[in-house]
């Protein structure tokens, strides 16, 4: 088997036993990025020479060292909208192609303590505002399994490199469902981690974080198996003094062992699923219930005020905070397209937020005792599957339809819970999946109940490797 693809335990592992050096591994990887990234565009900035440079420094110090850490020497991507030092932190936005870092973000700072080895920067859309990875930058990223449709948003680049075998680990951020909605349109797993978990915020951003920004959104990995995911969280998740609100924190210290009792909701909105949504909801209900599992169809608490909540809270940010610059460097259609997402959302006041943050608090209370009833609920990533890549721009009338089959991942974000994704199979071609949501710091929990279903249903790397349109 090709070094590439290799999971990042089996890399860590051939590199620790000595049978392979760091220097193998990158320039295996480089030539996959270099035979794969030009039919995908996921990986708009490579680093080949500082990449090969560290992985050389860390075969020089291998036997030097009593015990290697758990990434050392293996490849990973981030995204163009972190700080890596010396690298521009554009956000995909034409203005800020020279925006140069001079220090490495908290999560990449982490990954690289934990021996990681950055390849290169993964593309995200403008301002990664979209469930679509394009802009005028760096142009289009592809869905590796099939060009026509997206490979999801913001983090669409970050997963299609990694389902490519461009790196073992990707990061990735999640606002609104920027790490589960690329993971499902590409077949890959991820977790959107606890508040806390990872710490977040870029040094560059001077003014301090935007404070709704701050509450909901995440960093976290994505990978081609949960395993590789765990990995990811343990390494992204070491201590920073930068993030005030970084939690030292990896359980929620309860009583929690297999069989667990699931919580199963296909269609919280009562809005109607695909039946490709629906294939993937009762197929990843089998697994559970194979793996031991009890799992329970129940009603959940307030989901659709949940998702408006979140709609409402991220474009009175976007309003107050953001639309001075979104007007004045973003492109036409990406200014039309969150335009519109504030008409589906309404328009915020000071009041308005105020009691969307109360209800906040009040609906996160009956998740709470419904999480302490049921360790885990089981739901969709989205209503529908991969959506046609760049609809939004192509179709703006299609923005709420859009929004809508959204809902189920704006939810999750409004709560602060995490949630694991991880993929049952194909549709017509195309990758389908679920997630598995989770109380506060229950992350290894949902892991837990995604290895279950990982291992009934697989992974798909193999697969897509030999009949996506990637295919080698």
């Amino acid at each position: 088997m090709a070094i590439w693809k290799w999971s990042a335990a089996d890399t860590a592992r051939n590199i620790r036993d000595g049978n392979v050096s760091c220097v193998e591994v990158v320039e295996s990887h480089l030539r996959r990025m270099d035979e794969i990234n030009p039919r995908i565009n996921a990986v708009p900035v490579q680093l080949p020479e500082q990449s090969l440079a560290l992985a050389r420094e860390l075969d020089n110090k291998r036997s030097k060292l009593a015990e290697l850490p758990p990434l050392y020497g293996v490849p990973v991507t981030t995204k163009i909208n972190m700080d890596l030092a010396g690298q521009a932190n554009s956000d995909g936005v034409v203005a800020f192609k020279d925006n140069i870092a001079t220090q490495d973000a908290p999560v990449i700072a982490n990954l690289k303590q934990d021996g990681a080895i950055i390849l290169g920067l993964t593309n995200t859309p403008e301002f990664s505002i979209r469930w679509f990875t394009s802009n005028e930058l760096h142009g289009t990223s592809l869905n590796p399994w099939d060009p026509t449709v997206t490979p999801g948003g913001s983090s669409g680049a970050a997963a299609a490199a990694v389902a490519a075998g461009i790196g073992c680990i990707a990061h990735g951020n999640d606002m609104g469902g920027s790490l589960r909605h690329p993971a499902y349109c590409c077949g890959v797993a991820t977790i959107r981690p606890s508040f806390g978990r990872i710490a977040n915020g870029n040094p560059s951003a001077a003014g301090g974080r935007p404070p709704i920004s701050q509450l909901l959104s995440v960093q976290g990995p994505i990978a081609r198996s949960v395993a590789d995911v765990r990995l990811g969280l343990a390494a992204m998740s070491r201590f920073s003094a930068f993030d005030a609100d970084w939690s030292p924190a990896k359980d929620s210290g309860r009583a929690k062992k297999a069989p667990f009792r699931i919580a199963y909701q296909p269609d919280p909105f009562g809005e109607g699923i695909s039946p490709a949504v629906q294939g993937a909801m009762e197929q990843a209900r089998e697994a559970l219930i194979a793996a031991g599992h009890r799992v329970e169809e129940v009603s959940l608490p307030d989901a659709l005020q949940m998702s408006e909540i979140w709609g409402r809270l991220a474009m009175a940010e976007v309003a107050t905070m953001q639309q001075q610059e979104l007007e004045q460097y973003g492109s036409s259609e990406v200014i039309r397209t969150v335009n519109a997402y504030r008409d589906f959302f309404g328009e915020p006041t000071l009041a308005s937020t105020m009691q969307d943050m109360a209800e906040r608090n009040r609906i996160r209370r009956a998740w709470s005792l419904l999480l302490n009833e049921y360790d885990l609920v089981l739901m969709p990533v989205s209503a529908e599957q991969a959506f046609a890549n760049d609809l939004d721009f192509t179709q703006p009338y299609q923005i709420a339809r859009i929004l809508k089959a959204q809902r189920f991942l704006l939810m999750i974000n409004a709560l602060g819970l995490p949630a694991a994704g991880v993929p049952t199979g194909l549709h017509n071609g195309v990758p389908v999946g679920v997630q598995l949501v989770g109380a506060p710091l229950d992350d290894e929990i949902c892991l837990q109940g995604a290895q279950a279903i990982e291992d009934h249903c697989g992974t798909l790397g193999e697969s897509l490797w030999q009949h996506g349109f990637i295919a080698c």
